[in-house]
């Protein structure tokens, strides 16, 4: 759902990278992206980052989550969970606590599935 900010920004819509853009640089920021078209660089998003299916990303991402439906290049780092689509190319490393690779996605690369940094809930702090 789409709703407007009282100074009149859009809240809940992702920013789009579209499939007609090529974008080289850095990307770093607050709010859920999607690209769909070609990207080149570092993608450091603390919300949710998704390569769409004409996504082609050459570079690192890190996210809270990660969603790759196209073509990436490079490591993913996501806090909470990445997730391979079916129709994902993924040459790189994945690391994430929660992994997901559906059926048909390709990989070539690692997979190492780690808690995230910190102490988890809960759990006794290590003496000073």
């Amino acid at each position: 759902m789409v709703s407007r900010e009282a100074n009149g920004g859009i809240v809940g819509a992702p920013t789009v990278i579209g499939p007609r853009v090529r974008f080289v640089g850095e990307i770093f920021g607050d709010e859920d992206i999607l690209i769909s078209g070609h990207f080149e660089g570092k993608v450091q998003i603390d919300r949710a980052v998704t390569i769409g299916p004409t996504g082609e990303v050459l570079g690192d991402v890190l996210g809270k989550t990660v969603v790759v439906a196209g073509k990436l290049e490079g490591q993913i780092r996501a806090s909470e969970r990445a997730e391979l689509l079916a129709s994902a190319m993924v040459r790189g490393s994945v690391q994430a606590p929660k992994v997901v690779i559906a059926e048909g996605a390709e990989l070539q690369g690692n997979v190492a599935m780690s808690a995230p940094e910190g102490p988890s809930p809960g759990a006794p702090e290590e003496p000073s």
